[in-house]
Parts: C-alpha cells; structure tokens; sequence
C-alpha cells in the first residue's frame, strides 16, 4: 500500500488517476446501458453484440492513425478535447435517446473519438512517475481502470430505474466533464517530435504508421505482449455481451439487476487481481503470472459452464457460486492484463508509445469482432452455457499453448521480472 500511496502523492498522476476514474464510470454505464436497451427490445445476444461492435469497429479503421497523430501532439490537449467531445456526444444520446439508430451512430462516433484517447491516456504514466513506480502506477491504474468498471456496471441498471432511459446520460455527460476537468490539471506531456520536413499530412502520417510497425516486428516482447492484452480485451467483450443473457436466463434476474449481479463479481476480481500484482508481482517472472492467468480462466469458465447445467437440474440457482467464479474470472485476468501492460510500456519507447497504443486499440478492436458476433450467435443458437464452455476450452488451449512454448526463445517474456 506504501507504494501506490507514493504514487499517489505525485499530483499529476494524481489528476490522470481521478480522469481516468470519472470518464471510465462513464463510457461503462453508456455500454451497459446501451446493452440493456437492446436486449429488452429484441431479447437477443447478437443484437447486443452490435452494440459492442459499434464501438469496436471504429478501432480497426482509426486505432493505429489515431495513435500515429497523438504521439505529433501534447497528450494533455489531446485527452482534454476528447473528453469534451465525448461530454457533448452524451447530451446529444439525451437528445435522441427514444430513436435505436441515431444512438447507434452516436456509439460509433464515440467510439471514434476514444481511438485518440487511448494512446495518450496510458502512454502518459511514464512521463509523470519514475521508472522505479511504473508497476505500482501501472497496477494502480489498473485497478481503477476496473473499480470504476464496477461502479459503471453496477450504477448502470439502477440509474436507468432511477433516472429513466434518457435521464441517465444527463448523469454520464456530468461525469465526462468532470474528467475534462481534472485532465486540465496535468502538465504538458510532449515527447521528441519525429524528424520532418513537412507539416503532417497523410503522407507523414503512413510513414510514423510504418515505424511503429517495424518497431513492433523488431522487439519481440513488445509484440507479445499486444498479443496477450488483444486476447484479455476480446474475453471482456464476450463478457459483456452474454452478461444480459446470462443474467436472464441462468440466474434468473431482471436485466437491469445485471450489471452488478453478472459484471459486478467479475470486475471486483479485476481489482483484486490488479492489487494482487501491484504488491506482490515483482517477486514472479511475468510470463509465469500471465501464464497462470490464461489457465485459470479457461479452468474457471469450463467449470462454470457446468455449475449452470447443475442449476437446472436442481431448480436452484446457485448464485454465491457464480459470483465466487466470476470473481475468479476478473481475478486472473488481471494477471494477464497488468504484467502485459508494463512489459508494454517499458519496452517502448516514448516517441512511439502512442503508435503501440493505437495499433494495440486497433488489435482489440479487430480481433473483438469475430469473438464478439460470434459468441452472440451462438449464444441465440444454442444457449449461453454452451457458449462458456466453448470460450473456457478455447482460453485453456490457448495457455496449454502458451506453457509448451514457454522458453524457448530468449524474447519471450516469461524472461522478463
């Protein structure tokens, strides 16, 4: 605890910490209760997956360009402007909040404008604290990353009970501008611009493309570890898509008790697990925690498709187990998602952290998208537990992968403390 409160004392992670916060509260309740909204029009998974793939495909398209301009910019101004774009964006979802098209158009240019933002949120933690407290700020970013996901999650259902179907962006859209508010606060976060003889242009902005791509080839555990967070943010969003389902047809509660019924037990195991790591991750190679990771949730998600088939058979629904197994699910992703993440960004280096950023957003984005409708499809076709069980042998094969492969190259980054 010592460390993340020195971290804490460092006044400009200080205002990046509680932006982070409050305009991560608000994009999860804008997810959840866009998710929430749709299934209780059409009852279906896929229809939710869209929802998810509104803010997804975005990434793929704007993920790698968006972190080629940020890094030619001061990361403060950027995530000011976006914040506040997105701020006004929320009022506009009040507006037309009664007409499902407009709002997933609304979602998709939200999305966008998150593609700027991811690459010069994460990437500015190393400007504002020393390398010695990388992982301590990592870890506690992290799990404020996933504490205000349970806050978004569990606020959404009740906020909608509460403030209605239109009244709960009003509340989203005073969050975000707190966020822009605090991130008003930080310094100026500039790094060595590239070398160049024109002003930006499209031009200049495939060629910083092409050097974050070969700086990726050339340092191994840097794409290792993309690989590795890509899969981590694939597993949330089938997650969060099967969470309404999940909810009502294997614990059987109301759709809108199902962000802190389904999601809330998984993302209080994210935040243990980040804090796991942050106090105790440094005696372990990374690799062995993110190893452990991918088998323990695999192991989990198998046995949690089984206790729903046991549910039925005794017309009992064994709620404590699930929410002891869906923390277990947040618990170790954790483990895959904050050694990754500090192997990310110690290996890269700061003029192009911004490019790693934005082609990892694209990564998530892209490689979301075939899980994501996937798993919606299947959902319909056959039943949410088939669909666990299918993804929990998916992720142990995955890190039966991972173990055998383990070693064998000096880049790999079960090398790495």
């Amino acid at each position: 605890m010592n460390t993340f409160f020195t971290v804490l004392k460092n006044k400009n992670f200080r205002s990046l910490w509680l932006a982070q916060i409050t305009s991560q509260i608000a994009l999860n309740m804008l997810i959840f209760v866009l998710g929430i909204q749709v299934y209780s029009h059409t009852r279906s998974n896929t229809s939710v997956s869209l929802i998810l793939l509104s803010f997804g495909l975005p990434s793929i398209f704007f993920g790698i360009p968006a972190g080629s301009i940020v890094d030619f910019y001061d990361k403060k101004k950027v995530l000011t402007y976006c914040n506040l774009f997105r701020a006004v964006l929320l009022f506009l979802f009040f507006l037309f909040s009664d007409q499902i098209l407009v709002l997933y158009l609304l979602a998709i240019i939200t999305s966008i404008i998150t593609q700027f933002f991811i690459p010069a949120e994460a990437p500015s933690i190393p400007s504002l604290v020393s390398p010695n407290e990388l992982l301590s700020a990592n870890s506690l970013f992290t799990i404020s990353l996933y504490f205000s996901t349970i806050f978004g999650f569990i606020l959404a259902g009740p906020a909608v009970s509460l403030l209605g179907t239109s009244g709960v962006y009003i509340f989203m859209m005073i969050l975000m501008l707190l966020a822009t508010y605090f991130v008003t606060k930080l310094p100026e976060i500039t790094v060595p611009k590239p070398k160049r003889s024109s002003p930006i242009s499209a031009v200049v902005i495939l060629d910083s493309i092409v050097v974050g791509l070969k700086f990726i080839k050339h340092h191994k555990r840097v794409g290792q570890s993309l690989v590795i967070l890509t899969g981590s943010q694939a597993l949330i969003s089938v997650l969060v898509v099967l969470a309404p389902g999940f909810a009502d047809k294997i614990v059987k509660v109301a759709l809108t008790d199902a962000s802190y019924l389904v999601m809330g037990p998984a993302a209080l195991g994210l935040v243990l697990g980040a804090y796991w790591v942050g106090k105790y991750g440094e005696k372990y190679l990374k690799g062995k925690i993110i190893r452990t990771g991918i088998l323990s949730i695999g192991t989990i998600l198998v046995i949690l498709s089984f206790f729903a088939r046991l549910q039925n058979l005794l017309t009992i629904p064994p709620i404590a187990i699930f929410f002891i197994l869906l923390i277990g699910v947040g618990f170790f992703t954790s483990l895959l998602n904050v050694p990754a993440s500090t192997i990310l960004q110690q290996e890269s280096e700061s003029d192009v952290r911004g490019r790693v950023y934005g082609i990892l957003t694209s990564l998530t984005g892209g490689v979301s998208v075939l899980p994501v409708v996937l798993s919606g499809i299947l959902a319909d076709l056959t039943s949410v537990t088939e669909t666990v069980l299918v993804i929990g042998f998916i992720t142990l094969a995955g890190g039966i992968y991972e173990m055998i492969n383990s070693g064998k190259s000096k880049y790999q980054i079960s090398n790495v403390k």
